[in-house]
């Protein structure tokens, strides 16, 4: 019976003669039928030839379900979410089907294929596994857990995600249930890091003691907790059933169980999402007043806490409608910063997001996933009545949005004290990837040290709870391992970010983490080509297609995946991440990359006002001057090769010279020319006597 019912499913996606009763509301969606035929037409007797006259049948006023998308379906008659996942996992194949390829998400997982494979035997596949850890926090025993796994199960490597989560790649089908419990048993878990629910909540990484810190954390945890699916599914596939889970705060279960504005399905093992769970993907980030390392704007729920003079936290903000993904020359489909909702008591806040989401779940976009986000649902209605509709749910008025203060990108790279004795040090890793000799010392610190870790949404790594006696050996093991003191990494490199893309993403067009190496690498030459000092930057980011995982369409230069090894160029965010960037060129071949940066950064150096970043510069010259600019550019004029020399090899010895040439109150450059004149000076004297 079950089997049938799963082939119906996939026959009811692709047959228009099918119709299924619609998603209304809190009612449940009743069961599949066929629609039958409500009229014929009449056709004519043995005993007459002629039909004289034939009014056309009237259609009975019958309602029009509405359309889904057979994800929906697949949702609906899956037994939240085990069905025919747990069948299909039994199986000797490599793969899954095309319906449990869609629940295996909602479980932490995408199925993929090695797109450079060419072997025999059809495709390659294997799975992707992504963690899910609010805040970014990972306890020592899970992250060494992940280490091993990356080893037995993975390919060698620990990937850090844009969301404060790791990311294992190449675990196959055989290996999925050891790796799965492996990491429950170890404190971790991967429901909810993919499908169509609340994704990884962010908070600063920071493991600072101040009470507006340690309240975001403690928000983005309840927050998590509160939308975590509750049906039980994930440990009868994982762990056989048993529940391997920590006591939930009673704030966050009054406020899941409460019914008191109709936001809960009524007997059902899912309160919250029910058998259809959310339109699409959902996104929440909580953080603290000008600490924009969470990339506020971008999530479709933004909470930000608010304190008294005292610094006690008093209530949050909330922006809403935030959301990066898009599909290419499409402009239906957008990115879309969040605009500001409201402002909430402390006490308050779960049942905000509580009302938020079900929002969301009762109006979102169910019959085309492109339109799905909750961003399109705010941009249809306008803020007023989306705002209208969640108090309904909440049952309150929301208070005026408190006025914050200016944001900030912050890394919090390198040594920091964490306020309560012990220090954090924060590291670099470059597109996230943590392998080879880097991997391997950072297990021995973690291990010896018995360190807790923050993942970043910045795709870093932040090693927490360390001794002061600690700093010096920890210090010496990480710089022999690759891992620097940010001060000696090139500073493109410390804000620029790329998504995994090819080989293994389905759905990137051209390269992203493996290219942005050489990318970075260009850039810089193109900088010191045009006069462009070292310790100048821009936040770039990186990805293979225009769903825009690393958040390129708020980068000062987003380069987006638009075909077999050419990039969208986007231009005009801002360095704090707070302003959306515009599409500038299409089609851009990588190997063309140079004739578009060198006209730009030369005239961002000629051109800038005092300290204007890349970003509102192109913002302040607009697009059609700056297009003319690339048009006509015929290389930088011969003046500026000719007397702006590369002199520094590396970023210590620039660094050095440059506070040297501080003391004289000149350039690093000037003073570098200076000792080279006199040197020369002093040899061709010295060739006179």
């Amino acid at each position: 019976m079950a089997a049938s019912i799963g082939a119906a499913s996939v026959a009811i996606a692709k047959d228009p003669k099918l119709q299924i009763p619609g998603y209304h509301g809190l009612r449940s969606s009743g069961s599949l039928h066929l629609s039958k035929t409500a009229n014929a037409l009449p056709v004519a007797s043995a005993a007459s030839s002629v039909i004289s006259a034939v009014s056309a049948p009237v259609k009975p006023e019958i309602p029009t379900e509405p359309k889904r998308s057979k994800v929906e379906i697949f949702k609906e008659q899956s037994n939240f979410l085990r069905y025919p996942l747990n069948e299909e996992l039994e199986t000797e194949a490599p793969n899954i089907n095309e319906v449990a390829t869609q629940l295996i998400k909602f479980h932490g997982s995408y199925q993929q294929a090695d797109r450079d494979y060419r072997g025999p035997g059809g495709k390659a596949y294997s799975f992707m596994l992504r963690t899910k850890n609010p805040c970014g926090k990972v306890p020592n025993k899970l992250y060494l857990a992940m280490d091993d796994l990356a080893d037995e199960f993975g390919t060698g490597s620990l990937r850090l995600t844009t969301r404060q989560t790791f990311q294992l790649h190449g675990v196959l089908k055989k290996n999925l249930k050891t790796v799965m419990s492996t990491i429950i048993r170890n404190m971790g878990s991967t429901l909810g890091a993919c499908g169509d629910l609340n994704r990884n909540v962010l908070a600063p990484a920071a493991p600072f003691m101040t009470k507006d810190y340690l309240f975001a954390q403690e928000t983005a945890d309840n927050i998590a907790a509160l939308l975590t699916p509750q049906s039980g599914a994930y440990y009868d596939l994982w762990v056989d059933g048993e529940k391997i889970m920590s006591a939930e705060p009673p704030e966050v279960v009054r406020a899941r169980n409460d019914n008191s504005r109709g936001t809960n399905f009524t007997d059902s093992p899912e309160p919250i999402y029910g058998t259809q769970y959310l339109p699409r993907k959902f996104k929440i980030a909580v953080t603290v007043p000008t600490d924009n390392s969470v990339d506020i704007l971008t999530n479709d729920i933004g909470v930000v806490v608010v304190a008294d003079s005292d610094g006690k936290p008093q209530g949050f903000n909330i922006y809403v409608g935030g959301g990066m993904g898009r599909a290419h020359r499409n402009e239906s489909t957008f990115p879309r910063l969040g605009e500001p909702l409201g402002y909430v008591p402390k006490e308050d806040i779960l049942y905000a997001v509580k009302a938020i989401v079900v929002t969301q779940r009762e109006n979102g976009r169910r019959d085309d996933r492109k339109y799905s986000r909750m961003k399109y649902l705010i941009s249809e209605w306008g803020i007023e009545k989306f705002r209208s509709v969640v108090e309904q749910y909440y049952g309150k008025k929301f208070e005026p949005f408190r006025e914050l203060p200016e944001w900030e990108f912050k890394s919090y790279l390198g040594w920091h004290e964490q306020g309560n004795g012990p220090l954090f040090c924060g590291l670099h890793v470059d597109n996230g990837r943590i392998k080879g000799t880097m991997k391997k010392t950072l297990r021995e610190i973690i291990e010896k040290y018995n360190l807790n870790v923050r993942l970043t949404p910045n795709q870093n790594i932040i090693l927490c709870d360390i001794r002061h006696a600690w700093k010096r050996p920890i210090t010496t093991a990480l710089a022999q391992a690759g891992l620097l003191h940010p001060r000696y990494v090139d500073p493109l490199n410390l804000t620029a970010m790329a998504c995994p893309a090819l080989p293994l993403c389905p759905l990137a067009i051209t390269e992203a983490e493996r290219g942005i190496p050489d990318l970075l690498k260009r850039v810089r030459a193109v900088f010191d080509k045009v006069g462009l000092k070292y310790n100048e930057s821009l936040v770039i980011r990186v990805t293979g297609c225009p769903n825009g995982c690393a958040r390129p369409y708020v980068a000062e230069l987003g380069l987006v995946g638009d075909g077999p090894n050419s990039y969208q160029i986007w231009l005009g965010g801002s360095p704090n991440q707070t302003t959306l960037a515009r599409t500038f060129m299409n089609k851009v071949k990588i190997q063309e990359l140079e004739k578009v940066f060198e006209p730009l950064f030369f005239y961002w150096r000629r051109k800038r006002q005092q300290g204007e970043s890349f970003g509102d510069f192109t913002n302040r010259l607009g697009f059609e001057k700056l297009q003319e600019m690339v048009e006509k550019w015929e290389g930088p004029p011969q003046s500026t090769s000719r007397y702006n020399l590369k002199l520094f090899a590396d970023s210590e010895t620039y660094e050095a010279v440059e506070e040297l040439a501080k003391l004289e109150n000149k350039t690093a450059h000037q003073l570098a020319m200076e000792v080279i004149r006199n040197y020369v000076a002093a040899q061709q004297n010295g060739k006179s006597e």
